[in-house]
């Protein structure tokens, strides 16, 4: 019986320790832009504009189509309406009128009407821009993934630099943990003094102090990237990346060029003064007339009561078709001040477009020239932690060996902590640099095809 309670107990601790652990997700660039992408409000709502828009098409095209109505009229009059009669029909003299009750107090009248619309040269010229509100509607979801994968790819170098700096630091709490252990050793044979420690024990506390930092920015910065990737907060990211060699892909981004033909912006505005143009042709096409065909048929009953279904009482027939032409007369005004308005919508979209040429240009140019400077400084600071850490290698073993000082050692290793700071520093400077290079360029989906 003892045994089965140990077991219960071991099995209830087990299930309790596994539930406690963490899940940990290995998280790749590629994969956190695409949950990005699923999981942004603004793109979703720019897919359920898109939707509406097919429906609202729908219903613009339904607009050259037949309009047919069809109903039914019951009408009781307590008190028949009044008809005047001349009293020449009557014998009577000129300028005389017989007053005179028509109809029965209840009349039932069921009718069909059809209208179709024949010329409507607006509504004409208007239904090109159906396909330019789409393509609109497209450019705007465009530049929305344009934007999540920026701020998520900036997120995700930011969380991996910081990560990296954390190894760093992780590792110099070890050199000095051992260096510290050297020099406990040292003072208790007389080899060293109190302060040499002291010393260390300061160096030690500072590391922790930039430890602890850097672990509560690593905790944001996951948080940002689980609320961006839409990933639940219990989950704890390892982030995959080939960081090691930060600068592997320079050579592709190297010989990026910009055609600013084939930027988001561009296109956008292009298909803006293209609505533009589409909406000033309709509104001009206003003035114009239009010519509808109508037809009507209609069945109508008298009666004195509600019997309108007796076979032997009659129903009345009536249809007609005809033409109706509509010619605006005194609409001239509004018209050409609508046609205006469009006007100046397209001269100002003309103008966005010539400046959007120069700052595009400019963007580049700065972005390109930003991102050789990141790639330079990168090397630079490689070689530097590479000296650095040669320097504090040579340095560790003089120590040892009696030759080389505490504080010379204790410089040496505040240098190097201060280079691989610099240097991952200078990483996340590269990537930022790569972002903003393609950007400006309209290329950041290539970083879903690396």
């Amino acid at each position: 019986m003892k045994k089965l309670v140990l077991v219960l107990i071991a099995l209830i601790f087990l299930i309790n320790t596994i539930q406690a652990q963490a899940i940990i997700r290995q998280l790749q660039l590629e994969e956190s832009i695409q949950l990005a992408i699923a999981s942004n409000a603004q793109i979703r709502k720019n897919k359920l504009e898109r939707q509406l828009l097919e429906r609202k098409a729908k219903e613009a095209h339904r607009a050259a189509l037949p309009e047919m109505n069809a109903g039914v009229n019951l009408d009781w009059y307590p008190v028949l309406p009044t008809q005047l009669l001349p009293g020449e029909l009557f014998g009577q003299t000129d300028e005389t009128f017989i007053p005179a009750q028509f109809g029965r107090p209840w009349q039932l009248t069921g009718f069909v009407t059809l209208e179709q619309p024949l010329v409507n040269e607006s509504a004409r010229r208007i239904v090109p821009a159906l396909k330019v509100t789409r393509d609109i509607s497209d450019m705007l979801l465009e530049r929305s993934n344009e934007e999540v994968i920026y701020n998520t790819a900036s997120t995700f170098y930011q969380a991996l630099q910081t990560e990296q700096l954390l190894r760093s630091v992780n590792a110099n709490l070890d050199k000095l943990e051992a260096l510290q252990g050297m020099a406990e050793l040292q003072l208790a044979n007389g080899y060293a003094i109190p302060t040499d420690v002291k010393r260390i024990r300061v160096a030690r506390t500072n590391l922790e102090t930039q430890r602890q930092n850097l672990l509560a920015a690593i905790n944001s910065l996951q948080q940002t990237l689980q609320f961006l990737c839409g990933l639940p907060y219990d989950e704890v990211l390892e982030l995959v990346s080939e960081i090691g060699a930060p600068a592997s892909d320079s050579l592709r981004w190297q010989s990026l060029s910009m055609e600013i033909e084939s930027t988001t912006e561009h296109r956008l505005l292009m298909h803006q003064l293209e609505m533009a143009k589409i909406q000033g042709h309709s509104a001009k096409a206003e003035a114009f007339p239009s010519l509808d065909l109508y037809g009507a048929l209609s069945a109508q009953a008298f009666r004195s009561d509600l019997n309108f279904f007796d076979p032997n009482r009659q129903w009345y027939g009536m249809a007609l078709v005809g033409l109706k032409l509509k010619l605006p007369l005194f609409d001239r005004l509004r018209v050409h001040n609508k046609t205006l308005i469009f006007k100046l919508e397209e001269q100002k979209l003309e103008e966005d477009l010539r400046q959007l040429g120069s700052g595009k240009t400019l963007e580049f140019r700065i972005a390109h020239e930003q991102f050789q400077n990141a790639l330079q400084a990168l090397r630079t600071q490689n070689d530097n932690v590479a000296l650095a850490r040669e320097i504090t290698d040579k340095l560790m073993l003089q120590y040892k060996e009696g030759i080389a000082s505490l504080t010379d050692l204790l410089n040496a290793q505040t240098a190097l902590s201060e280079a691989e700071t610099n240097y991952w520093q200078q990483v996340f400077g590269y990537k930022l640099a790569v972002l903003k290079l393609l950007k400006s360029a309209g290329r950041l989906e290539d970083l879903q095809l690396k």
